[in-house]
């Protein structure tokens, strides 16, 4: 008798202990649905320099993002152009491993080719695995929209709302696909201002979105790019502001690539007139995604989102305005043409920290990916998460020794009318024969931070021409010291680079 009680205890007690386990199990799963992963905002400006100045009128920016989060002081571009660089942004892959060469279809620029062998693996397309609601709106890429690029129709994978400017940056006149639909815009402030339209398309998609999953935005307005059309109540602002007038303003580049010692030195005054009147412009424009940015955190509190929210502020590359001689535009492998700024804020960042690290756009994807929980070891991209650094609380990581940043030139077949004298391969030439890009303006530069402020750059023309400088000693790097730098340095630097050339994925990130 007493046996069979204790048999019946023990059938008990395990019936118990089962139903405990699937309570506990049941209970777990559900709770590891309820976790929300963080949200994370992404506003990439297009355009906008760190070395001349470009974060000066951001005031409420630095306040709101950088001195509530990081500012990453040594942040750069994988490559000085739009197309390639936002392509290295969407991708997290350098540009000799996603192919896209300049900012045409011919050089790969959102042709079918990318759409399908790069885009279709791009950053986005693992958010949404990971249920995240994703809203994209602004400039993509320079040939989007294209009759050759699939026309607006196209929508790229991994977007649940899609409002993408048609080419080029426009502040008026410009059309969007809207989810795949033709949507064309004239030049009324109210409605098509380009920066505010992208503010409160992304404000509408903030209040529709569920509440009960994580999303993910990206900002892309046209500031500071041309055409540099300011908001109304911007456009007498900065009247008295002109170029920055130190570093390498108005300097020679004599002992320089070919194209940067063909411009006139010293500039005439009307050269000077027009990348003054450019940076103005260019500031005046920034005020409005200055507002941007307020308005953003504003409704995000207003949403209780703000405090589960990385928001990241960077440029796609940064650009010049009269340095070497050079009027206006980008291209070049001097530090005003690659460095960007980076400013992020959110769970698990201390505030106003400002950090050495030296981080890259190809590594905003992994970052976010990162964030959003994805596991990286599935992840083919040549960047690293820099997650570690600004919150390493969160994560442990090392940053790296050295970088790649790599630029493919580019030219007309014929004579540029600008320039007859200097002949064909030529582009983006000026009327007094200064030209911004030529086919042989091909490079490759090895940068180090760690071992040596230096960077070292190789040309693919027939001069095998290379640049070297110490970045401790000459910030502007107004002398190249090749011929002044111990060869065993030299061999050194140019092992490096050889390796990152080459670099895929991993090998692009386990450097000695």
């Amino acid at each position: 008798m007493a046996s069979s009680r204790v048999g019946q205890w023990r059938s008990s007690a395990r019936v118990v202990s089962t139903c405990l386990l699937v309570t506990l199990l049941t209970c777990t799963l559900r709770c590891s649905e309820c976790v929300k992963l963080s949200n994370i905002i992404l506003i990439l400006t297009d355009d906008q320099d760190v070395e001349m100045g470009g974060m000066t009128p951001m005031k409420k920016t630095k306040e709101l993002i950088g001195d509530a989060g990081v500012t990453f002081s040594n942040a750069f571009a994988a490559t000085p152009l739009c197309c390639p660089s936002r392509s290295s942004i969407l991708s997290g892959k350098y540009p000799h491993n996603h192919l896209v060469r300049n900012n045409s279809i011919s050089g790969n620029c959102s042709s079918v080719t990318w759409q399908k062998d790069v885009e279709s693996l791009a950053f986005p397309v693992y958010l949404t695995k990971m249920r995240y609601q994703t809203f994209y709106g602004g400039k993509y890429l320079n040939q989007y929209g294209s009759k050759d690029a699939g026309g607006v129709a196209h929508v790229p994978p991994g977007w649940d709302q899609w409002h993408a400017l048609v080419g080029n940056s426009q502040y008026y006149n410009y059309t969007l696909s809207v989810n795949g639909k033709e949507e064309k815009h004239g030049d009324n402030y109210e409605k098509d201002y380009l920066t505010d339209l992208v503010l409160n398309r992304s404000l509408h998609f903030l209040e529709e979105r569920s509440p009960n999953y994580p999303f993910f935005m990206m900002l892309c307005p046209p500031s500071p790019h041309s055409p540099w059309t300011a908001a109304p109540q911007y456009q007498k602002t900065f009247s008295d502001v002109k170029a920055p007038r130190d570093g390498s303003f108005n300097k020679p580049g004599k002992d320089k690539h070919w194209l940067l010692r063909q411009p006139v030195n010293p500039m005439p005054n009307s050269s000077i007139d027009y990348p003054d009147d450019a940076f103005r412009r260019r500031w005046q424009t920034l005020l409005s995604v200055d507002d941007m940015v307020e308005q953003l955190i504003k409704k995000l509190d207003s949403l209780k989102e703000l405090d589960n929210t990385y928001i990241i502020y960077t440029s796609d590359h940064g650009y010049h305005t009269g340095q070497f001689s050079l009027p206006i535009d980008k291209r070049q492998l001097y530090e005003f043409d690659i460095r960007i700024p980076l400013l992020v804020r959110g769970p698990g960042i201390k505030a106003k920290q400002t950090l050495q690290s030296p981080v890259m756009n190809i590594d905003l994807p992994m970052t976010i990916l990162d964030i959003a929980g994805v596991n990286l070891s599935t992840v083919n991209m040549d960047g690293q998460s820099f997650l570690p650094q600004m919150a390493p609380s969160l994560r442990n990581g090392t940053e790296r020794p050295f970088f790649l940043v790599e630029y493919t030139g580019e030219g007309y077949a014929s004579e540029d009318p600008s320039c007859p004298k200097l002949g064909p391969g030529l582009a983006h030439c000026f009327p007094d024969c200064v030209c911004e890009d030529a086919f042989n303006n091909t490079y490759a530069c090895v940068r180090t931070l760690k071992d040596g402020n230096l960077q070292y750059c190789e040309f693919a023309d027939n001069e095998s021409f290379v640049e070297v400088y110490n970045l401790t000693a000459d910030p502007h790097q107004l002398e190249n010291i090749v011929k002044k730098v111990d060869p065993s340095l030299l061999q050194i630097m140019n092992q490096r680079l050889i390796k990152l050339q080459s670099c895929m994925g991993d090998s692009c990130r386990n450097l000695k």
